[in-house]
């Protein structure tokens, strides 16, 4: 149910994601949906909980450089995956007005900038960040332009995504040099 429901976001964005439709993809009977959630709103949430991608942190073993590369370039990764790229738009749209998927979309963002976080505690560690570096704001200076480049550039472009990654890295690295 889950996956034709989110075949149905993919498809045609949140509208398409009605009872009638995710249970004619499934085979499934309206009533067994009904059982599982109580309205089209609960249901677009479990899409969104089952879809959110991870990103595990660096391996061990990595200099503060190899493991921001590491973050950034897995983020990005996750961001330009073509399942994510398309349900993207429709949880930014729909916290809007739910939320349930507000915090689903906050949580998922806080997971991923403790992993960011570590990161920048090991260029701190290494004396390569000033300690009263902001890493709130370090991690929207090293994400924030990844993400609008994977909501602007074409689908087919993900060069594009990879050019402003390594842009962004550089600029951030080459502000605290070693």
């Amino acid at each position: 149910m889950i996956d034709a429901a989110t075949e149905l976001l993919l498809e045609a964005g949140p509208r398409a994601v009605t009872v009638d439709a995710v249970s004619d993809r499934s085979g499934v009977a309206k009533s067994t949906l009904y059982r599982h959630w109580d309205s089209r709103e609960g249901l677009l949430v479990d899409v969104m909980r089952a879809n959110v991608p991870d990103i595990e942190p660096p391996p061990d073993g990595l200099d503060f450089e190899q493991s921001l590369r590491y973050v950034v370039t897995s983020v990005a990764a996750m961001l330009v995956s073509p399942r994510w790229r398309g349900i993207l738009p429709a949880l930014m749209m729909l916290q809007q007005h739910q939320p349930e998927l507000a915090e689903i979309a906050h949580a998922d963002h806080e997971g991923k900038r403790q992993i960011l976080d570590a990161a920048l505690q090991q260029g701190i560690a290494d004396g390569r960040l000033p300690a009263d570096i902001d890493e709130e704001l370090a991690s929207r200076q090293l994400i924030g332009p990844v993400f609008f480049a994977v909501l602007t550039a074409h689908p087919d472009d993900d060069a594009a995504v990879d050019r402003t990654v390594e842009y962004v890295l550089e600029r951030f690295l080459a502000s605290y040099p070693a």
